[in-house]
């Protein structure tokens, strides 16, 4: 979910959780030991969970508050993306149509369930602390995460999070359980993180590692201590390992 007001993001939290847990607050509390109930709410989920990658770029529309369609910073990032075009033969990257939001913190995100019908969502802020070098860099990683590999690495944990694992755990096998879905999940998200610094590098060229250096500076207060990125030198050593 990208960053939006206030009400829309109460909204959007408002109905995504009851699409998530309203059969099962509305039905007998007898069903919950029902194994045929239980499968169809599993795939109800399931269903659920496909259904927000697919209109994920409808969601993210729907989220931003004004979208930057002309002026100084569009331009910009119109350029970016030409000079990735006038390069894409040297990496797997698919072109992704970009939205530019305005908006006062760096985010970008890729939503979309398909490469064909994925999006790329980027805050002017983000542009607007990005040098060029960063830019393009960020957009090409953005690009890479549209592809099917990535696409299905973002979706399948959170589809085996949702169906297959339990919403309150019962015992401790049931905790280690979580725990090692969670590092597994973890592991995965490094690695193919790490293959988009690769393939971005791959792109853009001998400016990858000052685009990397625009990009940790540009976003180095909106991540947080509760970011998930793979370790820092890892990071370097993909981009300069091109």
């Amino acid at each position: 979910m990208i960053p939006s007001s206030p009400r829309r993001t109460l909204l959007f939290l408002l109905i995504s959780s009851l699409a998530f847990y309203g059969p099962s607050l509305l039905s007998p509390a007898s069903w919950d030991k029902n194994a045929t109930y239980l499968l169809y709410f599993s795939l109800y989920q399931a269903l659920l969970v496909v259904a927000g990658f697919w209109y994920g770029p409808a969601i993210c529309n729907a989220l931003i508050v004004k979208t930057v369609t002309a002026g100084q910073l569009r331009q910009t990032v119109d350029s970016a993306l030409t000079e990735l075009r006038q390069r894409a033969g040297r990496a797997q990257v698919v072109e992704v149509p970009v939205i530019l939001a305005e908006y006062p913190v760096s985010f970008i995100v890729t939503a979309g369930l398909l490469p064909q019908q994925s999006r790329i969502f980027i805050s002017s802020a983000m542009v607007e602390r990005l040098g060029i070098n960063g830019l393009r860099f960020v957009l090409a990683r953005a690009m890479v995460h549209g592809r099917w590999p990535q696409r299905m690495a973002a979706m399948l944990p959170v589809l085996v999070l949702t169906v297959m694992l339990p919403d309150t755990p019962a015992d401790m096998s049931d905790w280690f359980g979580l725990g090692g879905f969670l590092l597994g999940w973890l592991i995965l998200h490094w690695i193919f993180e790490l293959r988009a610094d690769y393939q971005a590098a791959q792109a853009i060229g001998n400016e990858a590692a000052q685009g990397l250096r625009e990009l940790l500076a540009a976003t180095a207060k909106s991540d947080g201590w509760f970011a998930v990125h793979p370790p820092l030198r890892w990071r370097w050593y993909m981009v300069a390992g091109r």
